[in-house]
């Protein structure tokens, strides 16, 4: 696990990759209904510095998939992954 916390911090340089993204066609999530019910009920906050997150309070509805998108997105940022390999190329899947 690691630690992402729902402040300006954390959410800020995520989300305005994933708007970034979006705007450019970059990303698509196959039209999945309920994520895209989410996304449109985002309402952004800015803070003075121009950090963005989105409010939970002020949004229209649920906005729970779209949070967790902008934290995976992160991950992914982080991950610095440039490779499409997966671990279950060189290995057996292992069930539990």
């Amino acid at each position: 696990m690691v630690q992402f916390g729902q402040g300006y911090k954390d959410m800020s340089p995520p989300t305005k990759e994933l708007m970034k993204l979006t705007l450019e066609k970059k990303i698509a999530h196959n039209g999945h209904p309920v994520l895209r019910w989410m996304m449109d009920n985002i309402f952004i906050r800015r803070d003075p510095a121009g950090n963005i997150k989105m409010d939970k309070e002020k949004s229209t509805e649920k906005i729970d998939g779209s949070v967790a998108t902008v934290m995976a997105l992160d991950r992914a940022i982080r991950c610095g992954c440039e490779t499409a390999d997966s671990v279950y190329d060189s290995r057996e899947m292992i069930l539990l």
